[in-house]
């Protein structure tokens, strides 16, 4: 999953990213325009939906935290379809 994500944040951002832990938003890896662009990614790449209340900088700070983000979201899912 994180490849994924480290990939289509480097390539569409022109962007390197050191670390799981680095802030993006901090660093300027990432800006609002981009962000939406990321979430729609995301999105349509794992088939889940994020509520507009957790669209917020601190859940999508760092690759771990769009990772954490992503892996509840598909926990949910997973366990609504059985």
């Amino acid at each position: 999953m994180d490849t994924f994500i480290l990939n289509f944040i480097e390539k569409n951002n022109l962007v390197k990213i050191t670390s799981k832990d680095e802030s993006l938003f901090l660093q300027g890896k990432i800006h609002q325009s981009f962000f939406m662009y990321l979430i729609i990614e995301i999105e349509e790449k794992y088939g889940i939906f994020f509520e507009d209340e957790e669209l917020v900088i601190e859940n999508f700070d760092t690759i771990q935290l769009i990772e954490s983000m992503i892996s509840s979201k598909l926990k949910k899912l997973h366990n609504c379809v059985k």
